[in-house]
């Protein structure tokens, strides 16, 4: 697969793809789609967690979500989770990550876009 598909967006880790991928454009196009598709429900089961405070529930999401964003180049929200996570271990009240839990929900929400426009790219190799 050529380096320009995973290039195109600094926001992306390039090498991570390059090397989880290399030129098997039909699993990165698989991958890329099913994160789309379930955006949406770990969205909002993040903030449904979260609004209710369910502590258990919102540690077992991040932890089950975290390696989706790894699979599509957003390692940096991979370690945004992952360090909210141990945050999150020895903590009984969510309000008190409020700051990082809504750092890491803006970055997922924008992640639609440039994980639709590596989508649009990767579908013109296939």
């Amino acid at each position: 697969m050529s380096e320009r598909l995973f290039s195109a967006d600094p926001l992306l880790d390039a090498d991570f793809l390059e090397a989880a991928y290399g030129d098997d454009v039909d699993t990165a196009v698989l991958m890329f789609q099913q994160y789309l598709d379930e955006l949406p429900t770990n969205i909002k089961s993040l903030e449904d967690s979260y609004a209710t405070s369910d502590m258990a529930r919102f540690r077992h999401l991040i932890h089950k979500q975290k390696p989706g964003y790894s699979y599509v180049g957003l390692t940096n929200i991979t370690k945004m989770l992952q360090d909210l996570q141990i945050a999150c271990e020895n903590c009984d009240d969510l309000t008190k990550h409020k700051p990082e839990i809504d750092e890491v929900l803006v970055s997922i929400k924008s992640s639609s876009e440039i994980i639709s426009r590596t989508l649009d790219r990767l579908l013109q190799y296939q």
